[in-house]
């Protein structure tokens, strides 16, 4: 376990916070043979199984390192971490919003923050949903030299003016010091727009083609194994349209079967149903075995969804997909290998499966194929490069703001001493 982990970043507060905000910054250090040092930040609860954020991240890491990079993640996690490249802080808090659990690092220890910094320079420092609550607003604070970049992944259809407002507030403290933006899709730019008034560059979440694979073979028998991940306590995912669906499938003596994997949260087991198998939360290994051996990817999710990782996930695997009409999906979904169907409409999903289970198992290959095809556009490796760009423009532009004239240059603030870390 590392000096700073997560035990360390469990105490709360008890120190003067403008000592924190005012204390001396690490200054850059010079990029060693064109590599960059990269902390990727995630404020989501690391140790919590799934995620997109997460993966995203994760995947997106791996990816910068095959092109020579270092990148450390950094996040809050409810469990210590001693693996390589990875820092844990601790303070979990779960905070409900848009339909899901929320487990952000709400009380995380500002000064096991400041004191991380300070024993690792980056390069750029680059923050997943950067308006989350607390780690993102120290972490800017208290390395203001540094360059940044955000991306901004949430999409809400609605959303009230008090939550408006606050992402205003919250993003008028960080944006300053965040020299470029990036948003998942259209309507996570459109979303994040609302507090970020600069150019925003889209960059889409992606997929790792060499883990999620077509199968070796295809079966040749009419039993079709329907798929569905998500969180199931997540009422956005819609797993209870799925359910009731699936539930009119076995009525009709339909040959197929369903697999559900994801969280419970705070809901019911899934219904005791004829073929119905719920894995529960599976590891990233187990994964991907799972979207190997179905026939058809379902995802029936209601909305509040900025992009479709999923869809890519069974896309990759060469599996035709099902899935709601919503605006995050059809930011993925392919015309001939996605059927689209109306949101919270459990009758127009059994339809629309009832035609795909009767499909010839041929035609349903070919659109699979297609699927794997589009897919391959989203590979981490071809996305890490336009993510690599983007840190050299904060870099520069970091770069120049520093080295601006005296004259027009923003007022110094005072520097305090930031007590003991003790």
């Amino acid at each position: 376990m590392s000096e700073l982990d997560a035990v360390d970043g469990l105490a709360t507060v008890h120190h003067p916070v403008m000592a924190l905000r005012n204390a001396p910054m690490p200054a850059p250090v010079p990029m060693i043979d064109g590599r960059l040092r990269v902390c990727m930040m995630v404020t989501y609860d690391m140790a919590s199984p799934g995620g997109g954020v997460k993966q995203h991240a994760l995947h997106l890491a791996a990816s910068l390192r095959r092109l020579g990079d270092e990148v450390m993640l950094v996040g809050p996690s409810s469990v210590p971490t001693d693996e390589p490249d990875v820092h844990s802080f601790g303070g979990i808090v779960n905070i409900p919003a848009n339909g899901s659990d929320n487990n952000l690092g709400l009380l995380v220890s500002p000064r096991a923050i400041a004191r991380f910094f300070r024993e690792h320079p980056f390069d750029v420092i680059h923050i997943h949903e950067p308006l989350q609550p607390a780690l993102s607003y120290w972490s800017v604070w208290l390395t203001r030299r540094v360059p940044h970049v955000a991306t901004f992944h949430a999409f809400m259809e609605e959303e009230g003016w008090v939550l408006r407002w606050a992402r205003k507030a919250w993003g008028a403290t960080l944006f300053p010091w965040i020299q470029r933006g990036i948003a998942v899709s259209e309507p996570a730019a459109r979303y994040a727009s609302g507090a970020w008034s600069r150019e925003l560059s889209i960059i889409p979440n992606g997929v790792p083609t060499d883990i999620f694979t077509p199968p070796d073979f295809h079966h040749h028998n009419r039993h079709v194994k329907l798929l569905f991940v998500g969180r199931i306590g997540d009422a956005r995912k819609g797993a209870r349209y799925l359910f009731e669906a699936y539930a009119g499938l076995v009525a009709r003596r339909l040959p197929v079967s369903l697999d559900v994997v994801g969280e419970l949260g705070h809901a019911d087991p899934p219904p005791e149903l004829p073929g119905l198998t719920y894995h529960g939360a599976v590891a990233f290994g187990r994964l991907h075995e799972l979207y190997r051996a179905c026939d058809v990817f379902v995802a029936p999710s209601t909305g509040q969804e900025s992009f479709g990782i999923v869809l890519l996930e069974a896309m990759a695997s060469a599996k035709p997909v099902v899935c709601s009409d919503i605006e995050g999906y059809r930011q993925v979904a392919t015309t001939e290998g996605s059927t689209l169907v109306p949101p919270s409409d459990a009758a127009a999903l059994e339809h629309a499966l009832t035609r795909v289970v009767l499909t010839d198992p041929d035609l349903r290959r070919r659109h699979g194929e297609l699927n794997r095809r589009h897919a391959e556009a989203f590979d981490y490796d071809r996305l890490a490069e336009r993510v690599r760009h983007e840190y050299r423009l904060a870099i520069a532009a970091c770069h120049a703001r520093a080295t601006r004239p005296a004259e027009v240059a923003e007022p110094a603030r005072p520097v305090e001493a930031a007590g003991s870390e003790d």
